[in-house]
């Protein structure tokens, strides 16, 4: 039987989930969350000519970490976009964390996921490490 992966759970009112990757990686007081992006694709400007290019140019600017945030895709365009967006923040070295979606972290090996008091329900298989 597979042992369950190694997580660090933050217990703030917004539990942010670090992933393993990230965990062995970074050090928490190391990222700089000085300038936190939470992406809204809804909110993107006609004029963008692509959410990709338009979070590079707010990266450019000073973004520190960024957040995926989005509601209405499917779990395979949550993915697709969040691979194409990972490779942004690889390429500008800031780390990217997934809104709400832990599957979609994982399928994206994304640095980490944000998750809200009643977004999941921790399974008991799921160690809390602090």
């Amino acid at each position: 039987m597979a042992s369950a992966p190694n997580f660090k759970l933050s217990s703030t009112s917004k539990t942010k989930l670090i992933l393993p990757q990230i965990a062995r990686a970074m050090d928490k007081t190391k990222i700089d969350y000085s300038l936190y992006l939470v992406t809204d694709s809804g909110l993107l400007s006609p004029s963008a000519t692509s959410f990709e290019d338009h979070v590079k140019k707010l990266a450019d600017g000073g973004v520190t970490i960024v957040q995926l945030r989005e509601k209405s895709l499917s779990t395979a365009d949550f993915v697709k976009r969040g691979k194409k967006l990972l490779s942004v923040t690889k390429e500008k070295g800031i780390p990217l964390i997934v809104n709400d979606r832990l599957d979609v972290a994982l399928a994206i090996d994304a640095d980490g996921v944000h998750l809200g008091q009643d977004d999941m329900g921790r399974p008991p298989e799921l160690p809390i490490l602090f």
